[in-house]
């Protein structure tokens, strides 16, 4: 086979050039701590990076999701333990004035401060989280409770128009962090059993005064119950965020090893390609400066 000197120096020059692509690639690695720049270098690993990035996004609006479902659980335990103590202080006044030392007056001072604890009871359903109402479901832009008369509990919304809110903690996962304000003072008996404890401590009654006080006993058991429901989430909450802190974790090693490069092994890599061609240079010079009288020596 006849080859030709421009066939040897074209030759020459392919090696040249594509020495000098790994050059430049080498720089880039070393420059950037990336292993490539453009898909189309390493489709396959592109793919698998965008995949990894995918799963990021998800698991960070995941994470968000999580910690908006522990706040608004955490805030419901913090109004369920207070609305536990007003049915306790409740149940005390009630026990006191059933006693043969209560007066009609007494009743009317024990009165005022049920009142009192009706109030605080409709401001704990009244709680702010946000920009809305933590217990307003899906109308949380509406107070849900309001002081309505005697011969209605305090409450306004109706629970068949209300959806709890539900958050994605997890791949699939629809979580309700917290309920509602008719689940809470509603079906609770927590309101009815308070107004009936205050009427019947206005009509100075002790048969009623007497009667409310399994009534806010049996209040008091549903708030428990709801109390440990959410003490639960907020566990199940705590331990989700952990997990997807792991896969977190995880996920951004499996990309790393993917994109990023070794600040080491780039080095290396720049060395051996930037020896390389120099190496295709010198060898370029001494065949282009070859001519026939070379040959004839």
């Amino acid at each position: 086979m006849r080859v030709t000197t421009s066939q040897a120096q074209r030759s020459q020059l392919d090696y040249i050039q594509g020495n000098l692509q790994r050059l430049v690639k080498a720089q880039d690695q070393a420059a950037t701590g990336r292993r490539f720049d453009r898909g189309s270098e390493d489709p396959a690993a592109t793919a698998d990076v965008l995949r990894a990035d995918g799963i990021l996004a998800s698991y960070a609006q995941f994470a968000r999701n999580g910690n908006l479902a522990i706040a608004r659980a955490s805030e419901e335990d913090r109004a369920l333990n207070n609305v536990q103590l007003i049915t306790e202080r409740a149940r005390e006044l009630a026990s006191q004035q059933t006693g043969s030392n209560s007066t009609a007056a007494t009743r009317l001072i024990a009165k005022a401060e049920v009142d009192q604890l009706i109030e605080a009871a409709i401001g704990l359903g009244n709680t702010r989280f946000n920009t809305g109402y933590l217990f307003g479901a899906s109308r949380e832009s509406q107070e849900p409770m309001a002081n309505t008369p005697n011969s209605v509990p305090p409450f306004v919304t109706n629970a068949a128009i209300l959806t709890n809110p539900r958050f994605e903690v997890a791949a699939g996962q629809l979580s309700t962090p917290n309920h509602n304000a008719h689940e809470i003072f509603s079906d609770s008996g927590v309101m009815v059993a308070l107004r009936d404890l205050s009427n019947a401590l206005g009509a100075n009654n002790p048969t009623a005064i007497a009667a409310a006080i399994p009534a806010l006993g049996a209040a008091s058991d549903v708030v428990g119950r709801l109390l440990g429901e959410t003490g639960a989430k907020v566990n199940a909450y705590e331990t989700i965020r952990i997990q997807m802190a792991d896969a977190t974790l995880d996920t951004k090693t499996r990309r790393s090893l993917l994109y990023d490069i070794d600040l080491s092994e780039a080095a290396a890599n720049f060395a051996q390609a930037q020896t390389a061609y120099q190496a295709a240079l010198s060898a370029a010079s001494k065949v282009m400066n070859l001519n026939v009288l070379d040959y004839l020596r």
